[in-house]
């Protein structure tokens, strides 16, 4: 702690005389970046640091931002850095064509308040490992990583976290579908938002009582809310004939088309002038004063050689493989892979109105004009290419369940076909990795070793519902702005 020569009070800092730091100047219809170097007689405060204040000019310079994923969240990333200003590279490790948010249900989830560690998920979750066919697994293995993820986990898996989150959640979703309304109407892409509302069915007594103090929640949050009985939903959706005791509509909710908006969105940045460089594996970083210096990476073509970028901002977006590469960089991501699965169907005959879930069996299904895709499963554990065969058994058999107007459905039966699915089991089963936090916040946030290091990850099934919202406050925070929401439950150093 010192004085502080430029406000005069007691602060700290961790830097002081002649460092680089950012700041925009508007240049006509654009933004310049200008280059700050503190005088070496200067001992300012970390905030008088941030606000850049009493700092001489030197030259301009474009500054260099690299992002390290380019999933959706890697990508709105990209794209709100490149907006503020930023000369913009991504790697991805894929050649981008499926990566974990192709499969999405494109949900916009603001109802999604409730983190995934939750009262009583623990003790649910125990007994559901017992179950093949359930919505929630965790692979038993020996692992550190594991451990520690779990017992994290089954701490903050406590009505007062749930109660903390909640706020945060709710504004950083409601931020995110304002953003895809924005984008929607910028005309340049088509990715089929759809704002009618999620329903959330239940069959149980205690799941309708569960779900109804939900809905309560969610009006106190803002949210907008309808209970409906079971004639209601019956005659809302008439041809799959819900076999329920009622539903909550979530009307903030919206949906969108994720193949669609992950095949436009890259081209629209690269014409921008995004850089994005496909099949780069992350291979090292160097690091120098408490930053990241230079990160190497490997084109994954016969005999390529490594090369190395030196940018000013690192952005880590990588999804279920952030932890790896978090750890070449110095920093521990608690973080376990989550895989899903989902199945879509062309044309079937039965119309699902409203987007749903089927709340007993965490199944989802998400209706697109001439399309439906059906999509569950939770299973925690290393990354792999096995489909556990029961798992996608358990989704398919809960639809007729709720739905029972699909077993009227000639292309629902043809999926539901289990000898002949097994026989396609991977041309008709899509599977990804959710990057699941320990506590059920994405880490969005400065990391702790590297002070040009940003975190984006964690945000298990609502990647999509959080992606532009995440992009937006990866820039802000970026610039050393005051982020469009609160971002304090979301800081990466909290572990």
């Amino acid at each position: 702690m010192f004085l502080c020569n430029v406000c005069k009070k007691v602060g700290k800092s961790k830097k002081q005389g002649g460092f680089p730091v950012r700041s925009f100047t508007k240049a006509g219809a654009s933004l310049q970046t200008r280059v700050f170097f503190q005088a070496p007689d200067q001992k300012p405060c970390n905030l008088c640091l941030r606000s850049f204040r009493c700092l001489t000019p030197t030259n301009e310079k474009i500054m260099q931002a690299l992002l390290i994923g380019g999933g959706i969240i890697g990508l709105s990333a990209a794209r709100y850095l490149h907006e503020a200003g930023w000369n913009v590279t991504v790697l991805e490790k894929g050649d981008a064509t499926d990566n974990c948010s192709f499969g999405n249900m494109g949900y916009l989830s603001p109802s999604h308040f409730v983190p995934l560690a939750a009262p009583g998920m623990i003790e649910q979750g125990f007994w559901w490992m017992f179950d093949q066919k359930s919505p929630f697994y965790v692979r038993p293995r020996p692992s550190w990583a594991l451990l520690d993820w779990g017992l994290k986990f089954m701490r903050a898996s406590t009505h007062a976290h749930a109660e903390r989150s909640a706020r945060p959640l709710t504004d950083l979703l409601l931020l995110s579908k304002k953003l895809f309304q924005e984008w929607a109407a910028a005309g340049d892409l088509d990715f089929g938002l759809t704002e009618r509302g999620c329903m959330m069915y239940y069959q149980t007594e205690k799941t309708e009582k569960e779900e109804l103090e939900n809905a309560r929640k969610a009006e106190q949050l803002g949210l907008h809310v309808e209970v409906l009985g079971r004639e209601q939903v019956q005659i809302i959706e008439p041809e799959v004939k819900p076999a329920v005791r009622g539903a909550v509509l979530f009307k903030d909710d919206a949906h969108l088309y994720p193949n669609a908006l992950m095949q436009q969105l890259p081209v629209l940045l690269e014409k921008r002038g995004v850089r994005i460089i496909r099949n780069a594996e992350v291979t090292g970083f160097e690091r120098k004063n408490g930053e990241i210096s230079a990160v190497q990476y490997q084109l994954k073509t016969q005999n390529s050689k490594t090369e190395t970028v030196h940018p000013d901002l690192v952005v880590l977006a990588a999804g279920s493989w952030s932890p790896q590469i978090a750890r070449l960089a110095g920093e521990y991501l608690p973080l376990m892979p989550g895989k899903g699965y989902s199945m879509t169907v062309e044309n079937p005959a039965k119309k699902l109105h409203y987007p749903c879930i089927l709340l007993e069996a965490k199944v989802a299904l998400t209706p697109w004009p001439n399309r439906l895709r059906i999509g569950s499963t939770m299973e925690i554990g290393p990354i792999n290419n096995r489909i556990l065969f029961p798992r996608v058994q358990g989704i398919l058999e809960a639809v007729p369940r709720y739905l029972p107007g699909y077993l009227d459905d000639p292309v629902f039966r043809e999926l539901a076909d289990l000898k002949k699915l097994k026989e396609k089991l991977r041309e008709k089963v899509w599977f990804g990795f959710r990057p699941v936090s320990a506590d059920g916040l994405p880490y969005i946030g400065f990391a702790k070793k590297n002070a040009n290091l940003i975190m984006a990850t964690g945000h298990a099934m609502l990647g999509v519902s959080m992606a532009a919202g995440t992009g937006k406050l990866v820039a802000e925070l970026a610039d050393g702005k005051t982020t469009s929401i609160p971002a304090e439950a979301f800081d990466p150093r909290r572990y």
